[in-house]
C-alpha cells in the first residue's frame, strides 16, 4: 500500500509504499476512504509532539472493513466505520469506572505498536511505527475496538471528521464541562475542535456562544454553525467584548490563549483545556482569581469520550441534521499533497483540510 511516512522531525512526510500485514486476533484491516489533517499531526512533524519514528501518522479517518481477525465481534468486511484513535483494554480500573480515555494499558501503543506490542507495517524490511489508525495510508490495521460501525448513507469524509475534531469538541462540551441549557460558553479558537466544539454548545442549549480567534472568515462559520457573538481577538479585547461565561473551551494549546482561557472564566465556572500545549508550556494562572470565585481549569482528553456509547450519538447528530459536518471541511488533497495540507497549519488556514483515496 502507499503511505505518508514521517522519517524525521522538521522534514516532510515521504510518500511511500509500505508493507501491511494481515491483522491479528482482535484486529481488523480497514480501507482508509478519508482522514482528517489534524494540527496534532503538525505538531508531530515539528517534533513538538514526539513520537518513534519511522511513522505513518493520521488519527481521524474513516475506512471500509476489507478483513476482520479471529475473535472479532460485529464487524464484517463491507462495513463503513469512523476510527477512533483511542485503543483501550476495557478491563483496567479507569475503563470499567466510564473512562476508557485514561485506560491504564497504553504503553504498547504509545511506543508505536499494536496491542502486542509490534506492527503491522515494514518498509525496507524495517519497522515502521502505529499513530492508530495512522489514516495517512490506503489501508491500515487497528484494534477492533477502534472500529466503530456508522450509517452507509453519511458521506464518508465527514464521518472521518468524527473520529477526532467532532469527538473532541463536541465532547469536551458535553462530557468534560456537562454544559446545562442556559449556561453561556465561550470558546477559544475555532479550527475543527473550537468549530465542534461551538456545535456542542449549541446542541447542550447553551444561551450565549461566543467564538473568539482571529481569522474573520472562521469567525464568520462559527455564527453559522451556532456562535451567537464572535470576537477577532485581534482587534478586539476578548475580556471586554465577549466578557466572562461559565464554560470556557480552549482549543489551541498556546500559553496566551490559555491564559486568555482563564481570564473568561466566570464566578464558578470552568475553563477546560483541550488543545494540545508545547510539553515546556507553563502558563500563568491568576491563582487568587481561582480561589476567590470558585473558578476552576480542567483538562480534557479525546472529549472525555467513551467510544461505544458518544460515537453512536454523534451519528445520530449527524444523521438528523443537528450537527454539521460538511461545512467545517475546507479543502481536500490526495495523499500524495499531504505535505501541503499539513502547511495550512503555519498559515492558519481551513478549519479542517481531509485526505480523499480514490
Amino acid at each position: 500500500m502507499r503511505a505518508a511516512v514521517l522519517y524525521e522531525y522538521g522534514a516532510p512526510l515521504v510518500v511511500r509504499e509500505v508493507d501491511l500485514d494481515d491483522p491479528q486476533d482482535g484486529e481488523v484491516l480497514v480501507r482508509i476512504a478519508a482522514s482528517g489533517v489534524c494540527r496534532s499531526d503538525w505538531h508531530t512533524v515539528q517534533g513538538i509532539h514526539p513520537h518513534h519514528l519511522p511513522v505513518v501518522l493520521g488519527h481521524e479517518g474513516s475506512a471500509v472493513v476489507e478483513r476482520v481477525g479471529r475473535g472479532v465481534r460485529g464487524l464484517a468486511p463491507g462495513d463503513h466505520v469512523v476510527l477512533s484513535w483511542l485503543p483501550y483494554c476495557g478491563s483496567c480500573g479507569r475503563c470499567v469506572s466510564g473512562r476508557p480515555n485514561l485506560c491504564e494499558r497504553m504503553d504498547r501503543f504509545d511506543a508505536g505498536g499494536l496491542g502486542d506490542g509490534t506492527t503491522r507495517m515494514r518498509a525496507d524490511g524495517a519497522d515502521v511505527h502505529h499513530n492508530v489508525p495512522s489514516s495517512f495510508a490506503e489501508r491500515a490495521v487497528v484494534p477492533a475496538n477502534t472500529a466503530i460501525p456508522v450509517d452507509p448513507d453519511i458521506p464518508l469524509d465527514q464521518v472521518a471528521l468524527l473520529g477526532c475534531a467532532v469527538m473532541t469538541g463536541v465532547g469536551a462540551v458535553l462530557n468534560t464541562a456537562r454544559v446545562r441549557p442556559g449556561q453561556s460558553v465561550a470558546v477559544v479558537g475555532c479550527g475543527g475542535v473550537g468549530m465542534s466544539a461551538v456545535q456542542g454548545a449549541r446542541i447542550a442549549g447553551a444561551s450565549s456562544i461566543v467564538a473568539i480567534d482571529v481569522v474573520d472568515t472562521k469567525l464568520a462559520l462559527a455564527r453559522e454553525l451556532g456562535a451567537t457573538h464572535v470576537v477577532n481577538a485581534r482587534s478586539s479585547d476578548p475580556v471586554t467584548a465577549a466578557g466572562r461565561a461559565d464554560v470556557v473551551v480552549e482549543c489551541l494549546g498556546h500559553a496566551d490563549t490559555i491564559e486568555l482561557a482563564a481570564s473568561l472564566i466566570a464566578p464558578g465556572g470552568t475553563a477546560v483545556l483541550v488543545g494540545m500545549a508545547p510539553p515546556a508550556a507553563r502558563p500563568g494562572i491568576p491563582a487568587l482569581d481561582m480561589t476567590l470565585g470558585e473558578r476552576t481549569v480542567t483538562g480534557c482528553w479525546y472529549g472525555s469520550c467513551v467510544p461505544p456509547r458518544d460515537f453512536p450519538m454523534l451519528v445520530d447528530l449527524v444523521r438528523r441534521g443537528v450537527l454539521r459536518i460538511d461545512a467545517m471541511i475546507g479543502r481536500t488533497f490526495a495523499l500524495e499533497d499531504v505535505n501541503e495540507a499539513l502547511g495550512l497549519f503555519e498559515r492558519g488556514e481551513d478549519p479542517r483540510s481531509v485526505l480523499r483515496f480514490p
